[in-house]
């Protein structure tokens, strides 16, 4: 018994003194950034020209063993290691312009979902303006009717004015009449007279 405790007592010892467990540990990730040199001698050896990164274009000049010959897209030339260079484009430029034709087909989007809202107003305008054209369309018939008896009843009465209008408008003429007799007496007597009234 006391043999178990003895082999038990430094294993204890070193689960309790373990700083964190495998759930507390920090989480980290392989940079998937690579720095190529471009190198002046096949060699690659020595000074670099230029420092490419991942995803970087170059056209091939040369191929030799370990290495092959590029010119970059700013027109720098020099070697690089084979065993870095691969003939497909990397996923992290594919990334970059996948990103970005995301971000342009987003607005591209917003774009449309602007002229769809503004179709929609178009489209609900002339609805009522065709709801309004198909109820005076209903209305035509009977509106027709209306001016028709309207016209028999002219043509049969002939022209008719209400007593009213007609009391009116003699005294219109007559009112008239008077202020013109008097207005043309005036003047005969003024003109008689010298311009002077001798009443």
């Amino acid at each position: 018994m006391r043999t178990t405790a003895h082999l038990l007592l430094p294993v204890l010892l070193l689960l309790t003194s373990t700083p964190a467990t495998a759930a507390e540990a920090d989480v980290v990730y392989v940079t998937d950034e690579l720095r190529l040199g471009l190198y002046r001698t096949e060699e690659t050896s020595g000074r670099t020209v230029k420092t490419l990164i991942s995803g970087a274009r170059l056209t091939v000049l040369e191929r030799a063993l370990m290495s092959i010959r590029v010119r970059t897209e700013d027109g720098d030339e020099g070697w690089v290691k084979t065993a870095y260079i691969v003939e497909t484009e990397p996923a992290r430029s594919r990334l970059g312009r996948l990103e970005a034709a995301v971000e342009t087909a987003g607005a591209r989007l917003e774009e449309a979902e602007q002229a769809l809202e503004a179709s929609r107003s178009e489209a609900n305008e002339l609805a009522s303006q065709l709801a309004v054209a198909e109820q005076n369309i209903t209305n035509l018939p009977a509106l027709e009717a209306e001016n028709a008896a309207l016209r028999e009843t002219l043509a049969s009465s002939g022209i008719r004015m209400p007593l009213g209008w007609f009391i009116v408008a003699a005294l219109v003429c007559l009112m008239a009449g008077g202020f013109t007799g008097y207005w043309l007496l005036d003047r005969r007597v003024r003109s008689r007279f010298g311009g002077i009234r001798p009443y």
